[in-house]
């Protein structure tokens, strides 16, 4: 185990790394309708780069998992940044839909090696509650960064076109590889690859494993709630609202605000409370808050009650993500790159699926918005009734 400050310091460089992901899908929602004008294209078309992100995310996490396992986190992390930062610099240069969907495939791949390696690191240093508080401390870390995404892509808009903010995150990509490289890979001890296996059997054995595989949908189905949200984001308030981008980026900056509490207080309470028992109630709050979301679409779409019903729908994941994340990774030790690239590709597949429906099924209104989130989060509740009970098949100590 580590001191509290090694927790503090090995979840803020995590955690910077992790809100590349964040950062890639916020930051440019504002510009939407910039990026539509510029490349010719309909909004909506523009938003299928938020699905093909996801799925880029997926297949890199399913090919850097076993990589990591096999190569060492480090060499991996660092391979996809470079990926992911010359993705970057190609999609500012974008002239078109196609060239914009490619190069943002080809982010999502590198940011996916990136991603996946994080849980297995926190899984390779910390057990049980322990890991559950490192992933609330750098979910707590990195709630900034969807926080300040929109902002600073509207602010960034304000003095600059879109492109700009594809440059931007190139530059914070190359923080994130500097920081990394000296500040946590420069001392880490050699990594000894375990026996070779065959992957495809590792991930067929983690999918027989249906105590963990309930944590995989739990995670998917919460995730799926708030991707679609992010994919109609533009839409719902900047189209059918008709807000500016600065109140646009504002209300979003609420449901992270949401966000930030649930997870400060699912920090607080893993001293007295499983985290599985958490998981439950988190997913329960956001079957609630899409209930009245869609109660108020129905009845009466005002702004001011349609706002606080989504923030409570986005800002529950503040608690049920981490928890998620570490009863899932509690099953796995020496293949946990493997599993985790298991969680984070059929995470991302499914919600960017449910994602990419909403759009297909989109009239012009919110209901097949909020019909979309409601049947993923009534499914994810049915699911989360037995997760204290799935977890504790997990084995202690391996």
């Amino acid at each position: 185990m580590t001191s509290s400050t090694t927790h503090s310091r090995l979840a803020f460089i995590l955690a910077m790394a992790v809100a590349l992901g964040p950062f890639a899908i916020d930051t440019y929602l504002p510009a939407f309708p910039d990026i539509a004008k510029a490349i010719g294209a309909d909004i909506h078309d523009v938003s299928l780069s938020i699905s093909v992100y996801i799925l880029g995310l997926a297949i890199g996490q399913l090919i850097g998992g076993p990589l990591s396992d096999r190569l060492g986190r480090s060499r991996i992390m660092l391979i996809g940044l470079g990926v992911f930062l010359f993705s970057c610099l190609m999609l500012s240069q974008s002239e078109s839909l196609a060239s914009l969907l490619v190069w943002r495939f080809t982010q999502a791949f590198g940011g996916g090696w990136c991603a996946v390696s994080v849980p297995a690191i926190i899984r390779d240093r910390t057990e049980g509650q322990e890991t559950a508080k490192l992933f609330s401390l750098i979910g707590l870390i990195m709630i900034a960064a969807p926080a300040i995404a929109p902002t600073l892509g509207s602010a960034i808009l304000a003095f600059a076109d879109w492109r700009w903010i594809f440059l931007f995150l190139a530059l914070y990509t190359g923080v994130v590889i500097v920081t990394l490289w000296f500040s946590l890979f420069a001392d880490a001890p050699p990594h000894t690859p375990p026996p070779k296996r065959n992957v495809l059997a590792d991930y067929l054995e983690i999918l027989k494993n249906t105590a963990a595989l309930r944590f995989i949908f739990i995670q998917s189905l919460g995730f799926s709630v708030m991707l679609t949200f992010l994919t109609h984001a533009s839409f719902i308030y900047q189209e059918w609202f008709g807000l500016s981008e600065f109140a646009f980026s504002l209300l979003f900056a609420g449901n992270i605000a949401v966000m930030a509490l649930m997870s400060m207080a699912n920090r607080a309470l893993l001293t007295w409370v499983e985290s599985a028992q958490l998981l439950r109630l988190a997913v329960w709050l956001q079957t609630c808050g899409v209930i009245a979301l869609v109660s108020i679409t129905i009845l009466h779409p005002s702004l001011y009650l349609f706002a606080p019903a989504l923030m409570l729908s986005v800002g529950s994941l503040g608690a049920a993500m981490p928890n998620g994340s570490a009863c899932f990774i509690q099953f796995f030790k020496s293949n946990s790159g493997t599993a985790s690239a298991l969680m984070g590709a059929l995470q991302f597949t499914i919600s960017g699926a449910i994602s990419a429906l909403s759009s297909a099924l989109s009239d012009g209104t919110l209901i097949p918005i909020v019909a979309v989130m409601l049947l993923c989060a009534l499914l994810n509740a049915a699911f989360a009734w037995g997760a204290p009970s799935a977890a504790q098949k997990a084995p202690a100590g391996v």
